[in-house]
């Protein structure tokens, strides 16, 4: 069984935590932790484990867990308000703690009636900073069931962060008022204490580290808009036809074998077939293809495409689950969270960081404290900042603590594969595996299947011969054509609709398997095949124009298609599969990426040889069957190339399989291509061209971030430490914990640049 649960967590460390607890779990069978939608999803066998387990468990680590259907993962929306006015709240009490906290620096501002007794102005701080801490009392009561359950996260840092700063101030506070006259705040007494509090750092860390936040969910929602787009694509309610009525019930009690009314301009919820009517149906949210698409009785339509004209009746013919808009909405979301060697890295990297940052804070207070306790007498040894030692060392402890951010690290991979993952879908194209978006930079062989990849894989008469003068018999060749279920029958059929009619007083119209077909009008058998049909049938004079042109035919590659009754040749066709629009300037392009371009194809050599010189591909591997291409995929791998393999994800799967990046082209509505890394919705081979650019892009967005979140810990832990306080870098809390809401709103505000990538009208001048 199955369960998505919706949590709290909001940083690397809550995610390996939690996955880290449930794993443990005897029955559980796979988890994950989404940190971009909050989402977890948990396999588990229900007969030794049970949902309440599972959030108990949860629970007991310092996570909660709310069971919420499968379209709420995508669709529910946390709601800010709370958290607006909770910042509110918390930056207005801050202006005054702030203003107060630093009235040493302009003691003509303070009013003498705060000034004494000398502990009052510190106590209407410490008033304001608990009233704050009341109103984030969420981060150490988080903060808090981390380390007590072993499993500290950024909520702990933070906690203890703000509660050192809070105990050390109140300490002094009672220090004050037992013994005033030892202090002084505003005039320099000899002979006595500086007096000076952490109240602004204790109360600053959280309202700071929350504005963070808030900026980093909006982005985080903000990259999740491409979902919530394809999520409007499904109307709410629909026609269903029942006993010869219409009822009108919600899209999300509809299933497979319901038959539904779709009118003009509506939108069609689930994907079915057409059983009455025609229509054109607009796809361009969905696969990418800006014009609409006529369809008819018999077609297949997309659910969340929209009926531009006519009323149709449509039978579903696949569940919600099952359809392509629930498919590519799963694609995308999931494309952030899948594993890869870098996230993997990164996670485990993330789940020992707030452990080892904790140590580091408290091996920075141990080396301040001796080096002020043993060497300086007690004093600081900047004493510019700090009032005595042992008010260094916390600061420096403390700046370290709330300066280090596991979540830039553990938003760095995700919120790109996010974004960059919508921005393929907006333009046709599905990310499968996102490990492929990081193996594209090493790509440097082109492989292309032929038949619907190169090629429309429809093929059209390019040539024709007619030896009859009666238009009558072009009629029985045109019904015959027409009627027939025979793949070659419609190139036949399209051409000869412009000069004749059809006739109906054929008796039977049947396939003549790996012929032709032929059909019995009156008395007599018409026959439409190949030569060895012809060699068959055939009893009279063969003309020496046929054999001429039959040779002529070969030689280029086309497919010869005789039309005759035993005694008589009544036409000639040539048939060829016509070559994609722009598959030329394609292969142009693609030639400045790849060291290699390859032609494999079961088609025999002349064709493949005959379209690959069209295009301007210098290597064809033909004649091999499904099999045999994933051997040509292993051979090209063995001699050190990286291989991307083009194809229909029919008879290529073995190929797309084995290959470093697999690229599969959907057919109508069928995207469960799985052996594929990419699913074109499309059958526009300049796609790849987009798949080669947006990849680059996400990957140099995922590198940004990464060497930012490493750079940021790399060098503001040791500022924060002191490391460069003899050069006059100093770090107090208050600072680091702005610096520490700066790293992962940058991670986020950079993922979203993304979506400045804009598709150009013609791709090949991109």
């Amino acid at each position: 069984m199955e369960k998505i649960f919706n949590s709290n967590m909001h940083c690397a460390g809550c995610k390996g935590n939690i996955e880290s607890a449930l794993k443990k779990l005897d029955g559980v069978l796979e988890v994950n932790a989404n940190l971009v939608n909050n989402v977890v999803k948990v396999r588990y066998n229900e007969k030794k484990i049970s949902e309440e387990d599972i959030i108990n468990t949860c629970k007991s680590v310092g996570y909660k867990l709310e069971v919420i259907d499968e379209d709420d993962q995508y669709s529910k929306e946390k709601s800010y308000k709370w958290e607006i006015i909770r910042l509110i709240i918390g930056v207005v009490l801050l202006v005054p703690l702030m203003f107060f906290s630093m009235s040493d620096m302009y003691p003509h501002l303070i009013s003498d009636a705060l000034k004494e007794p000398i502990y009052l102005l510190p106590i209407i701080e410490l008033v304001l900073t608990l009233i704050i801490i009341g109103f984030f009392f969420n981060y150490y009561i988080s903060g808090f069931k981390s380390l007590i359950k072993l499993s500290p996260n950024m909520d702990s840092l933070i906690f203890l962060g703000s509660l050192f700063s809070l105990v050390y101030s109140i300490y002094f506070i009672i220090k004050l008022i037992v013994a005033p006259g030892d202090y002084f705040i505003y005039e320099n007494i000899p002979g006595k204490i500086m007096f000076h509090t952490y109240l602004d750092s204790a109360a600053m860390i959280l309202v700071i580290v929350s504005i963070g936040k808030l900026i980093e969910n909006l982005s985080k929602r903000k990259a999740r808009s491409t979902i919530k787009e394809l999520l409007k694509l499904r109307p709410k309610y629909a026609n269903l036809l029942k006993d010869n009525e219409i009822v009108q019930v919600e899209t999300k009690y509809l299933k497979s074998g319901d038959k539904i009314i779709i009118k003009e301009g509506e939108t069609i919820p689930l994907d079915g077939m057409i059983l009455n009517g025609s229509t054109s149906v607009d796809e361009s949210l969905l696969t990418g293809e800006s014009l609409p698409i006529y369809k008819e009785e018999g077609d297949k339509v997309i659910g969340g495409s929209v009926n531009k004209d006519g009323s149709i009746t449509v039978l579903i013919d696949k569940n919600k689950k099952d359809n392509v808009l629930s498919k590519i909405i799963s694609l995308v979301m999931e494309a952030s969270n899948m594993d890869t060697n870098l996230t993997r890295k990164v996670d485990k990297v993330s789940r020992i960081f707030v452990p080892v940052i904790l140590a580091i804070s408290l091996v920075v207070f141990l080396i301040w404290i001796s080096i002020d306790y043993g060497v300086n007498s007690g004093n600081a040894f900047l004493t510019s900042h700090f009032v005595n030692g042992f008010d260094e060392a916390f600061s420096f402890a403390i700046s370290v603590m709330v300066v280090s951010c596991p979540c830039a690290l553990g938003l760095a991979t995700p919120i790109s594969l996010l974004v960059g993952s919508s921005i393929f879908a907006k333009n046709g194209i599905l990310v499968n595996k996102s490990e492929a978006i990081e193996s594209m930079k090493e790509i440097d062989c082109l492989v292309l299947d032929k038949t619907n990849t190169i090629t429309n894989g429809k093929l059209t008469v390019n040539d024709s011969v007619i030896f009859t003068k009666n238009p009558a018999k072009l009629n029985r060749i045109f019904t015959i054509e027409k009627y027939s279920t025979h793949p070659l029958s419609e190139g036949i059929a399209s051409l000869l609709s412009k000069q004749a009619s059809l006739d109906k007083e054929f008796t039977m119209i049947s396939n003549v398997p790996g012929k032709g077909v032929k059909g019995i009008y009156k008395d007599e058998t018409i026959y439409i095949g190949n030569e060895s049909l012809l060699n068959e049938f055939y009893k009279g004079e063969i003309p020496s124009e046929l054999t001429l042109k039959l040779d002529e035919y070969k030689k280029v590659g086309t497919l010869p298609i005789i039309a005759f009754v035993e005694n008589e040749i009544y036409s000639l066709f040539s048939l060829k599969d016509e070559l994609k629009k722009d598959a030329k300037e394609f292969i142009k392009e693609v030639k400045k990426s790849f060291k290699k371009v390859v032609l494999l194809t079961g088609d025999n050599e002349i064709i493949a040889n005959n379209i690959a010189k069209e295009v301007g591909i210098e290597e064809v591997i033909a004649n091999v069957k499904p099999d045999g291409k994933g051997e040509v995929i292993k051979r090209l791998k063995e001699e050190g190339y990286n291989v991307m393999m083009v194809g229909d994800g029919v008879n290529d799967s073995i190929a797309l399989t084995l290959a470093d990046v697999g690229v599969g082209i959907a057919k109508g509505s069928d995207v469960a291509l799985a052996s594929s890394d990419f699913i074109l919705m499309n059958d526009d081979l300049l796609d790849i061209l987009d798949i080669i650019k947006i990849s680059k892009k996400i990957r140099t967005n995922i590198n940004f971030n990464l060497l930012w979140a490493f750079l940021y810990n790399v060098i503001f832990i040791p500022v924060a430490a002191g490391a460069f306080s003899s050069l006059g870098f100093v770090l107090s809390p208050m600072y680091a914990s702005m610096l520490m809401a700066l790293s992962s709103v940058t991670v986020c505000i950079n993922a979203l640049t993304l979506f400045l990538y804009k598709r150009k009208s013609n791709k090949i001048n991109k």
